[in-house]
């Protein structure tokens, strides 16, 4: 397994972890927001048995990263990861996330709390003392951010939290972000990136490596999409299942998927399945430490991890592969 350095925190990092989203099964809903209860809606197919396989053979793997948040599946995710890593809790950097600040004016009294109670929280369901990487999945009001950031820094002075980031929806803003370098410490972000949505490339992952920022990437196969297990047979989802409404125009998403399986050019000669492939071309992308597909089956893992042994692609391949790609997102009209 290679390991990378995630930005200024000195961690050293698989360059290929586990997204913890899936690990949370069909719930749903902000944790602790009274205007928007949990719901039956996540993701299918996770068995908290097989998923505890998984982390522990990710762990013979040697893939040490492992992402999640309050918010998947109501904090379950986060109390599988516990169950999972408990005794062998030092093997294992865990990064999580507090999810919401309900509140529609610059409440900072409110915000401090938040924070707080969404830490200890997760230290419960965690069953640990202290969270490598506590990340803002989304930022409160703009007036109470300077409280947000000095509650981030207040923790980790207790020793609750080892280094904060942004998640997502501030990872994107580069000129938010800029802003919140000015407050405090970003050492770490989870940024959305993959082969078919690339608009990071430009702008946030330039950024990370202009400021030395860790850089976690999430839905790097595009929820499934280009693990190539689907170019054949688009799935169909449940409505619970919250990728139902991105296949739901089953003539779009049978074009884009027609188009997909041109990728497979990328596994030619044995060297790579699509998987690998589709993660391999992030991790040969400048600004990108490491990249965090969901799993929950130890074949999966191993298939994931495997990533870190393959060659890398030739700018011929890299080529190719984007424009297939950019076709395919066109014709599913994303």
């Amino acid at each position: 397994m290679e390991y990378r350095v995630l930005g200024k925190t000195g961690l050293e990092v698989s360059v290929v972890g586990i997204g913890g989203w899936p690990l949370g099964g069909l719930i749903g809903g902000p944790v602790g927001d009274p205007r928007n209860p949990v719901v039956d809606e996540g993701w299918s197919g996770a068995v908290d048995e097989e998923s505890v396989k998984m982390i522990r053979r990710a762990e013979e793997l040697g893939v040490n990263l492992l992402d999640t948040a309050e918010i998947y599946g109501d904090g379950h995710s986060e109390s599988i990861i516990g169950i999972a890593t408990k005794g062998r809790r030092d093997r294992f950097i865990i990064s999580t996330k507090v999810r919401g600040f309900y509140a529609d004016v610059p409440d900072e009294e409110h915000t401090r709390r938040r924070i707080v109670e969404a830490c200890e929280g997760s230290l419960r369901r965690l069953q640990t003392d202290y969270i490598d990487v506590y990340l803002l999945h989304k930022l409160p009001h703009e007036g109470a951010v300077p409280a947000a950031m000095e509650t981030l820094t207040q923790l980790k002075k207790e020793g609750k939290i080892r280094w904060s980031g942004v998640s997502y929806s501030a990872a994107s803003k580069p000129d938010e972000l800029r802003g919140l370098l000015e407050l405090g410490e970003v050492a770490a972000m989870v940024v959305g990136f993959n082969m078919m949505n690339r608009g990071a490339e430009a702008t946030t992952l330039r950024l990370a490596k202009e400021q030395n920022i860790g850089t976690m990437i999430a839905s790097p196969l595009a929820s499934g999409a280009l693990s190539g297990q689907w170019f054949d047979n688009p799935p169909e989802f449940d409505l619970s299942d919250l990728r139902y409404h991105g296949y739901a125009d089953r003539k779009a998403t049978a074009a884009a998927f027609k188009k997909l399986s041109e990728l497979r050019f990328l596994t030619e000669g044995g060297e790579r399945t699509m998987t690998q492939a589709a993660l391999r071309f992030i991790l040969d992308t400048e600004g990108v430490t490491s990249v965090i597909p969901g799993a929950l089956r130890p074949s999966e893992i191993e298939e994931n991890a495997g990533t870190s042994d393959v060659p890398p692609l030739t700018d011929e391949e890299r080529s190719r592969a984007i424009a297939i790609a950019d076709e395919a997102r066109r014709a599913w009209g994303r």
